[in-house]
């Protein structure tokens, strides 16, 4: 599916990341307080590798080796959290 003149215009003016949360589908969408950090890398739609209850991987805490997150984890404060900008 190709993109439209205005969406690439609006395309441009997005940073990397922006980008790809705009162009990439995530699996699942909770409300998980993980969901509005910057450091979170969501499971892409599609993809086959995590267990089912994984939502993605926090990219910040116990670097380099990612710290999985369950959408089953109740996560009421995080020390790691930044909003997304």
């Amino acid at each position: 599916m190709a993109m439209k003149k205005e969406e690439m215009i609006e395309a441009k003016k997005l940073n990397p990341v922006q980008f790809l949360a705009k162009v990439l589908e995530a699996e699942k969408h909770t409300d998980h307080i993980c969901w509005g950090c910057k450091y979170l890398k969501w499971v892409p739609k599609g993809s086959g590798f995590p267990p089912a209850d994984i939502i993605g991987w926090c990219k910040k805490i116990h670097w380099p080796h990612y710290w999985s997150i369950s959408e089953m984890d109740v996560i009421k404060k995080c020390y790691a959290f930044e909003a997304k900008s």
